[in-house]
């Protein structure tokens, strides 16, 4: 890059409007479901997938904020250096880095202390 034009793009003004042109993060600090957004262009169309993640760990909602990249690998910001195939992945890392923050469950470690499993077995839908 021309030493000009760098120290042209290095003023603050210049700064300035190149992070007001880019996408904003949401006003407030929001919990509930993680929300993931990916785009991408392919021949000339564009796709945008929108990925709602909703998880527990032993019935309490998981206030963290879960990606995927466009090659499908799960990231968390609290987790920066992890990039895992799958939520499951990642929420498995949580729990190892962070023990603290997952105090031992109570009753069936497989349900997890939520309602709703009458009937139909070990999760075999039977």
């Amino acid at each position: 890059m021309d030493p000009q034009a760098l120290t042209t793009a290095a003023e603050p003004a210049a700064l300035a409007d190149y992070l007001a042109g880019l996408p904003q993060p949401p006003p407030d600090h929001q919990h509930g479901p993680a929300r993931s957004v990916r785009e991408d262009a392919y021949q000339g169309h564009r796709i945008v997938i929108t990925t709602t993640y909703e998880i527990t760990v032993d019935g309490r909602p998981l206030p963290a904020h879960v990606g995927v990249s466009n090659d499908g690998e799960v990231h968390c910001h609290a987790l920066p250096a992890y990039q895992v195939r799958s939520a499951v992945d990642i929420v498995r890392a949580l729990i190892d880095n962070f023990p603290d923050d997952f105090p031992e469950a109570d009753g069936d470690p497989g349900h997890g202390g939520h309602p709703g499993h009458g009937g139909h077995g070990e999760h075999g839908g039977g």
